[in-house]
């Protein structure tokens, strides 16, 4: 017996309402879900009432045969005499972003096409995957004999490669009893990489290497004095020099040898999970902290599951990091090894609590040791703003608008 969930309701007649008490025999039900099975039956009925009871069925019987030819007729030429080409106009985009799309649609008939509709390409939304599918784009009416061009903007709910599945032209015009499809080949792909929250600061970490020898920024705010430099992203706005500032006119920081960034280890925690809006809030928070630590220039080594890799710098390391979350599925990874902490070397571990809230612990081995701190746990809460929490996510203020 198979339950559909009830968001609110939870008495008897929802429950009645909502069970299949006979999941065998939904194989042979099927062509009922289709508005053209219903008229088919109402057909046969009449047959039957013009033969045995009255002639009216012979009549009723005609006029739903005429309705039954023309509603399945019109709509299989319609899909098989256009040719349609669809293309984003950016191959990568964020989650909740405008995705501009152009569509073109050749009508080779002499009369116009109404009733046109384009599944299967942005479809995919965060709620329950029984919830009915709303078409990518509908379109009202397609001139005969020509070429016609569509622009339209719509924002994906869900990370993922596009199209995921099979691309379709529908129509079921004129009376929607039944639906013909046809498979779309025109295609381009468009990569929906997780929603990125900005965050403000820069990680207070410090390496173990010094400035003149390390890899990363030269930001430790220890060490031995070097000279100054001019200001660059994600400096603190400790080191700014406030002498050699007013004297210059632009923002000039001190430059220790002290420890840099380090190499940061990033543990997300992708497997399988029966929430998987649980797994969504946590990629959509790991990408805003990679994001963050990546436009720093901090070395980054990403582990999601069994995968791991190490990120390249500039505009590529950004397009791998979002890339390999994008392909996470909905529901995670089966048998994916859970994340390791460890206490040897700079982490950052993304994981869930029980409640299902995003729980962050930050390693950081080169604090002191005698400080019960060592490790610092953040949550985010799921039922609070996301974007909110993760604006003041670092305590270490590093922004340039904030220097100034």
């Amino acid at each position: 017996m198979t339950m559909h969930d009830v968001l609110a309701s939870k008495n008897w007649a929802a429950r009645l309402l909502t069970t299949d008490f006979c999941p065998w025999a939904n194989r042979f039900v099927y062509w009922l879900k289709e508005p053209v099975g219903w008229f088919v039956l109402a057909t046969v009925v009449s047959v039957i009432v013009g033969l045995y009871l009255a002639p009216i069925g012979w009549t009723l019987a005609a006029a739903l045969a005429s309705i039954i030819a023309v509603g399945m007729v019109w709509p299989a030429v319609a899909v098989r005499a256009v040719a349609c080409r669809l293309s984003p106009s950016r191959q990568q985009v964020h989650e909740g972003d405008l995705c501009e799309l152009q569509l073109a649609v050749r009508n080779r008939l002499p009369l116009p096409v109404w009733g046109l509709a384009v599944e299967g390409f942005l479809d995919r939304r965060q709620g329950s995957e029984d919830e009915d599918a709303v078409p990518t784009v509908a379109l009202a009416y397609v001139r005969a004999m020509a070429t016609s061009m569509y622009r339209f903007s719509m924002r994906p709910e869900l990370r993922g490669r596009y199209p995921d599945g099979a691309a379709v032209l529908t129509c079921s015009f004129p009376f929607g009893i039944w639906t013909a499809k046809r498979q779309l080949k025109n295609v381009s792909p468009v990569t929906v990489w997780p929603k990125v929250y900005p965050v403000s600061g820069e990680t207070a970490m410090t390496g173990r290497h010094a400035a003149e020898t390390g890899e990363g920024n030269c930001n430790g705010l220890t060490g031995d004095f070097l000279g100054v430099r001019e200001y660059r992203r994600g400096d603190c706005m400790r080191q700014v020099n406030w002498v050699a500032t007013a004297r210059s006119g632009e923002l000039v920081v001190t430059q220790r040898g002290g420890p840099q960034c380090p190499s940061l280890n990033v543990i997300l925690d992708v497997g399988w999970t029966a929430h998987p809006e649980q797994l969504t809030d946590r990629i959509r928070v790991a990408a805003s902290v990679l994001a963050n630590l990546h436009r720093s220039a901090i070395p980054l080594r990403v582990s999601l599951g069994k995968q791991r890799f190490q990120v390249r710098r500039g505009w590529d390391g950004f397009a791998q990091m979002m890339d390999a979350l994008t392909d996470v599925p909905r529901e995670g990874v089966k048998n994916g090894s859970s994340p390791r902490r460890s206490s040897e070397r700079a982490a950052v571990t993304i994981s869930s609590n029980p409640r299902g809230d995003v729980e962050v612990q930050i390693c950081d081995p080169t604090r002191n040791h005698r400080l019960t701190d060592q490790h610092t746990h953040r949550v985010i809460r799921r039922d609070q703003n996301i974007a909110h929490q993760l604006h003041g996510f670092w305590t270490e203020g590093r922004d340039a608008n904030l220097v100034a």
